[in-house]
């Protein structure tokens, strides 16, 4: 019989004492046994602790206390701290709200293209400031909101424990199959600093030198004891892949099947779990909000505070190892700069088009694209704002036009000249029809090429006066006496386009666990902007009438964003039931699956909501569903179908 044993440990982030074990009855979120718990126990006695580890070593070594119904016996016995860590678990933490006072402007563009370095300059923030910001390499967003006051606060909300400890243990385990693949200790320890672009383990726990390829001498990184302990987690995913990979040759497993139950390989993440948790008591400033276990749920910071804590997020190569900005799942700072009041702008560190970033573009005033000006322009990310219902709330933004240096590009005048070439290159890659509606929303909507994004100086924030007032949006009038008129014969063409340019992602074993949890929406983004796309294109877009002919074209494209918006809101939300809400303990199984079959169930899961393309009859019943919703949209808006 196993033997279970709990321990005390320090608390990194508030003065006592927790008690860690592995709990013999319940189960984490892979399905495995005997997960690792930690739980603070609100004492800074050692006498007391010791007698709370002995009475959870107690409960651990009785099998009668090992479920949940003997909590009541359990109860009369221990301490309630004790039951309470043994039997409890731990709340969902629910997503923050948005505070509908404020007009959101909502900034967005590929990495490096200098979103964070322009709202500093639009808010006028100086580099002496210790706001925090996304950087290049920050996984989390960040919101800004204007307000009449004469001091700064900031609010920082982190990612949870369970949620660390999956992305280090998919770290682990690539790193684990590369070396197991016959990869060197060079292609392991690159895969475990490198490998995950969203998650920096170099910045939480810094360096370890090792020899590069094609150079002589080691990497020039400092030694210090982090590294050292990093050092150690290296040899132990050099130790544990040799016995993994043998007993997978044996016995003919799945690699990261048998990686993920290993009890040694378990351990090296919690190992890691408390390395990062032991830089974090080095943060004394802001009020920390803790959670039942041990891990910092929120930071409140005010102007003082914020000096101090900005320079230990900036990710200079030279504080890896001091960072936490790898934790961080948003932040939030509120004062008074130089921008409009009542004013939030929010800078997102990616653009993959979800239903999650559809509901917060819904709330948005304007939508700030930001484009590196060397860089090819994302036509696609832009033709999703359009069809998901944005295009009259797009700014397009060319940053780093005083890199575009080349003789036809010396004034501004030719740099101007040079983006609109670049854009209509862009274009071709599109539909005629859509190439007609990108072409409508970029010409309208506010394009600037900014220079010196990165320089500062006094009156920086004036180069940007023009866009400025582009951002915050004038409430816009709805015509209620403006209808558009569609034939329902159109629809099934909208469909079956949707049908035929459909194209669904695999998605793997984590992503499985993900969805499961409620933490990633699988394949649903791709199916439902197929659909979004394809009925703004071939239906929306291309009404058979209008109910008068006094307005203009502007008052006509608002109608029909209008619709696209509410289409895509509906769109997504059938999708998530069908797909997500549903099926959670589906993806959970097709996880536990074993390789071999996890295509074939996957596809099967699929085809219960996208029928196959040699299913005729399952597609005819989806046609109807997709077009009831169409019929809902159009008629909600006062739209006419006609029959």
């Amino acid at each position: 019989m196993k033997v279970f044993r709990a321990k005390a440990c320090q608390s990194p982030m508030r003065k006592g004492w927790s008690i860690m074990f592995q709990h013999p009855f319940k189960k984490d979120e892979r399905g495995r046994s005997h997960p690792f718990v930690k739980r603070f126990m609100y004492t800074e006695q050692h006498d007391e602790i010791d007698i709370l580890v002995e009475e959870m070593n107690e409960l651990l070594r009785v099998q009668d206390f090992w479920t949940s119904t003997a909590k009541g016996r359990a109860k009369a016995r221990y301490d309630e701290r004790v039951v309470n860590a043994f039997y409890n678990d731990i709340e969902k933490r629910t997503s923050e709200q948005i505070d509908s006072e404020y007009e959101y402007v909502h900034v967005i563009g590929e990495q490096g293209s200098g979103k964070t370095s322009l709202i500093r300059q639009l808010l006028g923030i100086t580099k002496e400031c210790g706001f925090l910001g996304i950087g290049s390499k920050g996984a989390y967003s960040a919101t800004y909101k204007v307000k009449d006051s004469q001091h700064y606060e900031a609010a920082v909300s982190f990612f949870t424990r369970s949620e660390v400890q999956r992305k280090l243990e998919n770290i682990l385990l690539r790193s684990a199959e590369v070396y197991a693949e016959g990869g060197t200790d060079y292609d392991l320890v690159f895969e475990l600093l490198h490998g995950d672009s969203s998650f920096n383990l170099r910045a939480l726990l810094g360096d370890i030198p090792y020899k590069a390829r094609y150079f002589n001498d080691d990497v020039p990184l400092r030694m210090s004891d982090e590294n050292s302990s990093f050092k150690q987690f290296v040899d132990a995913i050099k130790r544990e892949s040799e016995i993994v990979k043998d007993a997978v040759d044996q016995e003919g497993r799945d690699f990261a099947e048998g990686w993920h139950k290993r009890l040694e390989c378990r351990k090296i993440t919690e190992q890691m779990l408390l390395a990062i948790e032991s830089r974090l008591k080095e943060y004394k400033e802001g009020t920390w909000e803790i959670g039942e276990d041990d891990w910092p749920i929120s930071c409140r910071l005010t102007a003082k505070e914020l000096s101090s804590f900005g320079p230990l997020t900036n990710e200079e190569e030279e504080n890896n190892g001091r960072l936490i900005y790898p934790l961080f799942r948003r932040i939030e700072v509120c004062g008074p700069f130089s921008f409009k009041k009542g004013v939030a702008i929010c800078e997102h560190p990616c653009f993959e088009y979800t239903s999650t970033i559809h509901d917060s573009f819904k709330k948005a005033a304007s939508i700030l694209y930001v484009h590196h000006g060397l860089k090819e322009l994302d036509i696609q990310f832009l033709q999703q704002l359009i069809v998901h219902g944005h295009g009259a709330k797009v700014n397009v933004c060319v940053t780093h036009g005083d890199l575009l240096t080349s003789p036809s590009c010396r004034t501004d005048y030719a740099k101007k000249h040079a983006m609109a070439k670049m854009i209509d290159y862009a274009l071709k890659s599109v539909s005629p029809l859509m190439k007609k509606q990108l072409h409508y929303y970029l010409t309208v909507g506010n394009t600037s090429i900014l220079e010196c994004v990165h320089e500062e100086f006094k009156e920086s924030h004036l180069l940007y006066k023009d866009l400025k007032a582009a951002l915050v949006s004038e409430t816009r009038k709805k015509q209620q006496e403006l209808h558009p008129i569609y034939l329902n014969l159109t629809v099934s063409q909208a469909f079956y386009e949707a049908m035929e340019s459909l194209n669904i992602p695999y998605m793997d074993r984590e992503t499985c666990l993900n969805i499961s949890l409620g933490e990633h929406e699988g394949p649903v983004p791709v199916i439902t902007s197929a659909f979004i796309s394809s009925v703004y294109e071939h239906f929306l877009s291309q009404p058979s009438g209008w109910s008068s002919t006094y307005h203009s074209v502007t008052d006509r494209q608002q109608v029909i964003q209008e619709l696209a918006g509410e289409f895509a809101t509906v769109v997504y939300s059938y999708f998530n039931e069908q797909l997500l809400e549903k099926s959670r303990n589906n993806w959970l199984a097709l996880y536990k699956q074993k390789e071999d079959d996890q295509a074939y169930k996957y596809s099967r899961l699929i085809e219960n909501v996208i029928p196959a393309k040699n299913d005729i009859y399952q597609q005819q019943i989806l046609m109807r569903t997709v077009y009831q919703l169409i019929k809902y949209v159009v008629e909600k808006k006062d739209g006419v179908m006609v029959h």
